[in-house]
This record gives structure tokens, sequence and C-alpha cells, in this order.
């Protein structure tokens, strides 16, 4: 019986010298790190606290991986849908042409107007897709980090293909306070490989969006100045709401390395117009394409 005491005791201490050994918060990527977000905001072990439940949505039944939520989607928005302002997290529910650099989602996540990415739990072929997907914040994000920008993970198509995530520079480092600087798209420097990121779902769209005399198309990932459409003198000029560019220098834009690429022309998230693009002046098209083909 002492013998087993000691074990147990032991057993214990051990566990206990583990937790104050092992981290005391989460460190996920550029944001969810140091104490502004730890395990029980988005975990719970017994779903009580004072006799409450934990779930954001008030449910008393638990739910998987001991969520505070339904789902994975559902603990991310109980943060990032915009009203909880003492947690200063940005709204990802609201489409948009300007800030944040993602863009937002439509009030019904599970809308498929094409809009915006539709997340939900039914598997969907993405457009130029070889591979059906089930579309959620998890599918693009690590939830506990990897040391990518904003946590993106590689390969998102979950097939294995291996597309590492794209580099990209924050220019403000997030601290816990200042979300209005670093969800600003001009402190926001794309460098490389967010194109093919997003080919690892939409595989198709090389073959689709051939460059060739037969079937020309918007080609990507090649600089926007010197082409046969573009001027130096206007895309070096005050350009209101400036498109988003990639530069494999990581320089800030007006840049003559400046490339276009995915998100030249589409918000990741979504925006209020079809096919998630992006209206530079919040109403046509047109206003896009002539930040490039100005002459």
């Amino acid at each position: 019986m002492h013998h087993r005491r000691r074990t147990q005791s032991w057993h214990t201490g051990a566990l206990l010298l583990a937790l104050l050994q092992g981290p005391s918060f989460a460190r996920a990527g550029d944001w969810h790190r140091d104490r502004t977000l730890v395990c029980s905001d988005c975990h719970t072990m017994h779903n009580s606290r004072g006799g409450v439940p934990m779930r954001y949505d008030d449910l008393q039944a638990p739910a998987v991986l001991l969520l505070r939520a339904e789902s994975a989607t559902a603990v991310c928005l109980a943060c990032h849908r915009g009203d909880r302002p003492s947690v200063r997290a940005p709204s990802v529910t609201a489409p948009s042409n300007g800030n944040p650099p993602g863009g937002g989602f439509p009030a019904d996540l599970a809308d498929l107007s094409h809009r915006a990415h539709a997340l939900g739990t039914t598997p969907l072929l993405p457009t130029y897709g070889d591979a059906d997907v089930v579309m959620s914040c998890v599918t693009c994000h690590d939830p506990h980090g990897n040391g990518a920008y904003r946590n993106l993970r590689p390969g998102p198509s979950g097939t294995a293909r291996t597309t590492p995530a794209p580099v990209v520079n924050s220019i403000v480092a997030a601290n816990g306070s200042n979300p209005e600087l670093v969800y600003v798209r001009s402190n926001v420097r794309y460098v490389s490989g967010l194109s093919a990121w997003c080919i690892d779902c939409h595989v198709g769209i090389a073959a689709a969006h051939s460059v060739s005399a037969d079937a020309p198309a918007h080609p990507w990932d090649v600089a926007i100045f010197g082409g046969p459409t573009t001027d130096w003198a206007a895309w070096s000029g005050s350009v209101p709401n400036r498109t988003a560019v990639e530069n494999p220098a990581g320089s800030p834009a007006p840049d003559p390395g400046d490339r276009v690429f995915c998100l030249s022309c589409h918000k990741a998230h979504g925006s209020p117009n079809p096919a998630a693009l992006v209206y530079a002046d919040g109403a046509t098209l047109s206003s896009t394409c002539q930040q490039c083909h100005n002459m």
C-alpha cells in the first residue's frame, strides 16, 4: 500500500512537472501566440465552469475534440465574426474589396454563389479541381500554428501533392493589441508561392487558362510592368485602393518587380462580387483591370 501511494505520488508529481515545464500558452503563427490565445479558448476538458457549459453556443452536449463549439469553424467564428470587440480579432464575415487582405465570408457560410469559399460539412469539388474538399477554416489554416504566414497549411487540398505554404512578409508584427495594423493590406507583402498554393486545390486552372495563340488567357506570376498594355508612369503613380501584387524581393508597391498573382484579382475568403473578384473602386471589375492595363 505504501509503495502504491509513492507510485501514485510520483505520477502526480511528474504530471505537474510536465505541465510546468511545457508551454504555458499556445503559440500559433503570427497572431495566436503568447497569452493572446490559450488552450481553453478553443478546448474544454469538462465543458463546465461553475456549473455553466463552456461552449460558445451555450449547448450542454460535448463537442468533438473537446471543442467549445460544434466544429472548428464555429470555434474560429466565436472570435472572428466581429461581435466581440474585447477580443480584438478581425472579422471574416464581411465580404470586402479592400481590407482585410483575405476579404470576408457571407452571412450564409454554405453559400454556393461562388462569391466566397463555401464553408460547411459537404465535400465540394473546387473550380478546376480534381478532388472533393470539405472546406472549413482549418482546411487552409493550422489552428495550432506552423510558423507560416497566417498559419497557412502546406497542401490545403489534402491530397498527396506537396505544395509549401507561400512566403509572405508581415511588415507589422502582431503583439495582441494591433489587429488594425496587422490586417491592413499595405502592411502585407506577398513574395512567392501563393498562386501555386491556390492551385493545390484548383489544379486544373493552369490548363484551362493556358497562354497560347489558340487559347489566350490571363497569366499569373508574371511582371506587371513591361507588358504590352502597362505604363510605369501610371503604375507608379497615385493609385487608389491599389490591388495586391507579388514581389519576389519583398519590395513595397509600386516596384518594377511587381507581379500579378491570384490575389490581384480574387479575395481568398470572399468578396461581394462573382468569383470573389476584387473591384478596386467597389463597383466595377474594370477598375481593377485598369490598374495594370493602364495605357
